[in-house]
């Protein structure tokens, strides 16, 4: 049986690219997830077997022949949105206020053993070996320079290492709950980050993305509950709901 001929490049690839493209916005895929469901696409479509990536050293030779075509797709993806593909691992951040100034904390994906600590000296980076890997909080502080660092009080130490705590507990909590309102309620979060560090201080957009992260998280709980909850947008009456559901 004849290969299908699939086109690697020029017109005829760009064609079927963009159709594909088109395709996939259409269904709702995220940009960093397209070059994925891309080569899926053109997998399907002409009945072939297409590397994601890889090395070439030991690939099946059904494989390698479609290497070339992978890399070109992950290619037109790179030209076409650049930095757009790329994922950030954070599955949070958060918001708080140190010596009256406001910073942003990232929640860091943690894995394997980790031993946490806050201190005012920075951590080298730390090279993989045995035993925990050692995270320091006030690292986890976008712009937090190690001069600042060095001067924090005892107090600024507490508040940072309580909010990583909250951070964390609320972070993963929202990317956990297997509902859609839990996945909107993230993106509500990260509107209200986005507002409070702005120019111009837009401390209103921000205080209405975070009422809307509220009522997004209480819904799904009172569901998750069993119950049905009120359309409303009453953070009062959807909290009593939750009450009464356990």
């Amino acid at each position: 049986m004849t290969a299908p001929t699939i086109p690697h490049s020029g017109p005829a690839f760009e064609t079927m690219m963009l159709e594909i493209d088109t395709k996939l916005a259409a269904d709702g895929i995220d940009i960093a997830s397209r070059p994925f469901h891309a080569v899926r696409e053109v997998s399907l479509k002409y009945q072939v077997s297409i590397p994601l990536a890889g090395s070439a050293i030991n690939m099946p030779p059904e494989l390698l022949a479609y290497l070339p075509l992978s890399d070109a797709i992950d290619q037109w993806y790179r030209d076409n949105f650049g930095d757009r593909l790329k994922v950030d691992p954070c599955p949070g951040r958060s918001v708080l206020l140190i010596d009256k100034d406001l910073y942003v904390m990232r929640v860091p994906r943690l894995m394997g053993s980790v031993h946490i600590v806050t201190s005012r000296e920075f951590l080298e980076t730390p090279e993989i070996g045995r035993g925990p890997v050692i995270l320091n909080v006030v690292q986890t502080i976008e712009a937090m320079t190690r001069a600042k660092a060095a001067r924090l009080t005892d107090d600024a130490l507490s508040t940072i290492r309580d909010a990583f705590e909250r951070a964390v507990r609320a972070a993963y909590f929202l990317e956990d709950t297997q509902h859609e309102l839990m996945f909107i309620a993230r993106g509500d979060v990260a509107t209200a980050v986005d507002k409070l560090m702005a120019q111009g201080a837009r401390y209103g957009e921000s205080k209405w993305a975070s009422l809307q992260a509220a009522e997004k998280v209480l819904k799904p709980a009172i569901a998750l509950h069993g119950r049905s909850f009120k359309y409303t947008h009453g953070l009062k009456l959807l909290a009593a709901e939750l009450k009464k559901a356990g």
